[in-house]
């Protein structure tokens, strides 16, 4: 790791990596990124025969719209390591997008399609990790996705080929222009307004006509009068049979 350096603070922690902002000996604020492998792809990591030759071309890889790789390795425990240069600027997904912002990332993703080849795989194309560099959206450098290239070595493929960058670039284009389109959301009504019948009039003036509810109420009550009145005269008359003497040795037929 490079020799002098002081971390600053912990600007990211993830499953696959943390990333502390650095100031080197000289003052320059630089970027650490650990990168946290699983123990067993740690110990295929450091058996890997192409090791030394990965990190040497990690170091060697340059581009106009790559952020650059000062130095990188392996630590005590096996935990590959890079540090790069601090990128200055927003990044794509913390700005309004406009069309002059989709033609730059796309302009910059090409070149980097059309200079790497199969190469270019192990560029990271989301939008969290590109930099619109300086004020205005005129500029943008993308990141290396450096746990994609460890863990492809510690497989021992070359870094970068399992991966469609073509298709990445599609993808990252295409939720660019979604995000154009989205507009922002409407503040939720504080004071509701009224409820209006926005029907037809002609559906209204064809619905059947409802009888009023105050009829309704006095049929009913009616209904449960008249309901009432019947069982309190069966009550009242079944008491005076049981009180009339001649009536005990009554029977359907006979008068009484």
């Amino acid at each position: 790791m490079t020799a002098k350096f002081q971390i600053q603070n912990l600007i990211e922690q993830s499953q696959t990596r943390t990333v502390h902002r650095v100031r080197g000996s000289d003052g320059t604020i630089l970027r650490l990124t650990r990168i946290l492998l699983e123990e067993d792809d740690r110990e295929h990591l450091k058996r890997s025969q192409n090791l030394r030759g990965a990190l040497a071309e990690l170091k060697a890889l340059r581009h106009s719209s790559l952020t650059e790789v000062l130095d990188c390795g392996l630590d005590e425990k096996g935990i590959p390591w890079v540090m790069s240069r601090w990128e200055k600027g927003k990044l794509v997904s913390e700005i309004k997008i406009e069309e002059q912002e989709i033609q730059t990332v796309s302009k910059h993703a090409n070149q980097l399609l059309n200079d790497f080849g199969r190469m270019a795989g192990v560029v990271n194309f989301e939008t969290a990790e590109i930099f619109f560099s300086g004020e205005s959206p005129e500029s943008c450098v993308f990141q290396i996705d450096y746990f994609r290239w460890f863990s492809d070595i510690a497989a021992g493929i070359s870094p970068g080929t399992n991966y469609d960058a073509k298709e990445q670039v599609r993808q990252l284009l295409a939720s660019l222009a979604i995000k154009q389109l989205k507009f922002p959301k409407k503040k939720e009504e504080t004071n509701p307004i009224p409820f209006v019948d926005e029907r037809s009039p002609a559906l209204r003036i064809h619905e059947p006509v409802g009888e009023p509810w105050f009829g309704r109420l006095l049929i009913w009550l009616c209904l449960i009068g008249a309901l009432v009145a019947i069982g309190w005269l069966t009550v009242e008359g079944m008491g005076r049979v049981r009180e009339n003497p001649r009536a005990v040795d009554w029977k359907v037929g006979e008068r009484p």
